[in-house]
């Protein structure tokens, strides 16, 4: 069952978040309590299966963040159902881009993610710890 994270949501979140972090950076308690009102999760016999986050930054542009589906859950569509959820919030509010970092490009490719326009990429400065030479 797909539904808005309640406050008592926030710790099942982060453990599923922590269980994910060979593909998820961590996400604290406090960061998942302040985003809550755009998150979502599925519930699947009273346990916190999948959960997502949208974060809007301005009516240009949001980002999905902390999808995480429990392991012995995947494959059951529960991805799909939060992607949506999150993107229709998007739509609700007018924004006109989201977002995802992932290492996991070919799911978010079947959701209607792609390259903007086929030539923007994602840079990220590293600063000192960026340098071989160290």
């Amino acid at each position: 069952m797909l539904r808005k994270a309640r406050p008592e949501d926030i710790e099942p979140m982060r453990q599923l978040i922590q269980a994910n972090l060979d593909k998820l950076l961590p996400r604290t308690a406090d960061e998942l309590q302040e985003l809550q009102d755009m998150a979502w999760v599925v519930e699947e016999d009273g346990q916190i299966v999948g959960c997502c986050i949208l974060e809007i930054y301005s009516p240009k542009i949001a980002e999905l963040r902390s999808l995480a589906v429990r392991e012995d859950c995947r494959s059951k569509g529960y991805g799909e159902i939060l992607v949506k959820a999150a993107v229709e919030e998007a739509q609700k509010h007018k924004v006109r881009q989201v977002l995802v970092v992932t290492s996991s490009p070919e799911f978010f490719q079947k959701q209607n993610f792609g390259a903007c326009l086929d030539e923007k990429y994602a840079l990220f400065w590293m600063g000192n710890s960026g340098d071989k030479s160290n």
